[in-house]
C-alpha cells in the first residue's frame, strides 16, 4: 500500500533504513570470520556462538573451525537477503509500486531467526554484552515487523462492487446490450422482451454459434 501522494509506506522505508545498517555490519563480521586465521574466533559475539554449538554437541576443534564457517556462512545469506529487498525497494520507488510483500517477510525471517541463534549462547554463557548486541538489533527489527504488520492491518480492501460491475458489463456485451445497461439496474421493457425471445440454449452459451441444418 503507498501513500496518497505515491510515496512508499514508512514500513518500507524503514526496512530499507534497517538493510543499510545490518548489510555493512553483518557483512563485515561474516568476511572476517571465513577469511581469518583464527576463524572468527578473536570476535567476542561469534566466539560465543561458535563455543556454545561445540559444547552442544560435543565437537572437536574441526568441528568447531566448521560451525565458526557455518555461522558466517548463514549471516552472509541474510546479508545477500538484506541487498535484495534494498534493490527491490530503489525498483519500487523508480516504477511507482510497493515492495514485493514475499522479499520483506523472507528478510524479516531469516533477520529474526539468525538474531535468536546467535543471542541464545549468549545468553547460555553469560555474556551480558552480546546479550544487549543483540538486543538492541532485535528491537530494531521487531519494531520493523509491528510497522508493517499495522500497516497491512489498515490498509483498505479491494473494491468488490467495481469488480461486479465490470462482470456484469462483460455479460452485457456477451447478450448484446450496451456498455452499462445491466450494471445500472434491472432491464427495461424492450430488453427484457428481447431476452425473453433468446433461447436459453443460446443464453447458456452465447459464444457458440448456431448453424443451420442442411
Amino acid at each position: 500500500m503507498r501513500s496518497p501522494l505515491g510515496l512508499p509506506t514508512l514500513g518500507s522505508v524503514n526496512l530499507a533504513l534497517l538493510s543499510l545498517y545490518f548489510i555493512p555490519v553483518w557483512g563485515r563480521d561474516a568476511i572476517r570470520a571465513l577469511i581469518s586465521p583464527y576463524n572468527g574466533l578473536e570476535d567476542r559475539a561469534h566466539a560465543a556462538a561458535a563455543i556454545y554449538f561445540r559444547q552442544l554437541f560435543d565437537l572437536g576443534f574441526n568441528g568447531l573451525v566448521l560451525t565458526s564457517h557455518i555461522l558466517a556462512g548463514v549471516k552472509l545469506v541474510i546479508v545477500a537477503a538484506f541487498a535484495s529487498y534494498l534493490i527491490e525497494f530503489v525498483r519500487s520507488l523508480v516504477m511507482r509500486r510497493d515492495a514485493d510483500r514475499e522479499t520483506i517477510d523472507v528478510v524479516l525471517i531469516l533477520a529474526v531467526a539468525d538474531i535468536i541463534i546467535c543471542v541464545l549462547p549468549a545468553l547460555a554463557l553469560g555474556d551480558a554484552a552480546v546479550v544487549r548486541l543483540y538486543a538492541t538489533q532485535m528491537l530494531l527489527v521487531a519494531g520493523a515487523i509491528t510497522i508493517i504488520v499495522v500497516e497491512r492491518h489498515l490498509a483498505p480492501e479491494p473494491d468488490t462492487a467495481r469488480m461486479d460491475t465490470s462482470v456484469s458489463e462483460i455479460d452485457g456485451l456477451r447478450l448484446g446490450l450496451p456498455v452499462g445497461m445491466l450494471a445500472v439496474g434491472p432491464p427495461p421493457a424492450q430488453t427484457a422482451a428481447a431476452l425473453a425471445r433468446i433461447p436459453e440454449s443460446r443464453l447458456r452459451n452465447p459464444l457458440v454459434p448456431r448453424f443451420r441444418s442442411s
